[in-house]
């Protein structure tokens, strides 16, 4: 179950990468939004809510990390997720940015996870 742990976490690191970038380019002007972008949006973060699960499956079944900074670095790109949402404004460029960013930061966060991970008991 480790290894599906470590392979959901490669799949949020590049969903969410790909999604930042691409909503950048969405917000600057490059690319038109669209359906395709909205979906990557929404499986990143389903991405990150079984990667989330997964996490506390492990949890409960006695799997710990070998740096306990890994479960802050677990529980971040939820939370963030959670902010996104909840700083959603009627201006959907802005939330085109806020999204965008919070994705990049999943992203730079998920490698981090990748580095304090590895090692599990």
């Amino acid at each position: 179950m480790v290894e599906v742990h470590e392979v959901v976490g490669a799949a949020v690191l590049a969903l969410n990468l790909l999604a930042g970038v691409w909503g950048l380019l969405v917000y600057r002007g490059r690319l038109a939004p669209g359906r395709a972008f909205e979906q990557a949006l929404a499986l990143s973060h389903t991405a990150i809510l079984g990667q989330t699960l997964l996490g506390l499956y492990l949890l409960s079944t006695k799997h710990r990390a070998p740096v306990q900074l890994h479960y802050v670095y677990g529980a971040a790109p939820a939370l963030a997720v959670l902010f996104a949402y909840s700083s959603r404004t009627e201006d959907p460029r802005r939330n085109t940015l806020v999204f965008s960013v919070i994705a990049l930061v999943i992203a730079a966060v998920a490698g981090r996870a990748f580095m304090t991970g590895k090692g599990w008991g």
